[in-house]
């Protein structure tokens, strides 16, 4: 998804049952940046600018950039490295809720 097109959605018109989408920063063991994604009909899309994910160096500029766009919750999933490895049992990943404000 655009951030353009994130940023509409948000900011859009919306009934009185309108709930803001789950917005998830994704991290794993072995990266040195995050990525910003929305769940969208149960999937997480990637969010984009100029067709290209949005990488952030840490997780202060990830916070900067989710209150630019005015959203209030958002989720750290980070994802277990080693999963290939493991158990099925394991969970691969893990969300942990930011504090943004």
């Amino acid at each position: 998804m655009q951030k353009h097109q994130l940023d509409r959605w948000l900011h859009g018109y919306h009934k009185d049952t309108y709930k803001q989408p789950k917005v998830f920063v994704i991290g794993c063991a072995d990266i040195s940046h995050y990525l910003l994604a929305v769940e969208y009909k149960h999937k997480l899309e990637p969010i984009k600018q100029d067709d290209e994910p949005i990488h952030f160096e840490s997780l202060d500029l990830v916070k900067e950039e989710l209150h630019r766009l005015g959203i209030e919750k958002a989720y750290l999933r980070l994802h277990n490295a080693y999963d290939e490895c493991g158990s099925t049992e394991i969970n691969r990943y893990c969300d942990i809720e930011l504090k943004l404000h």
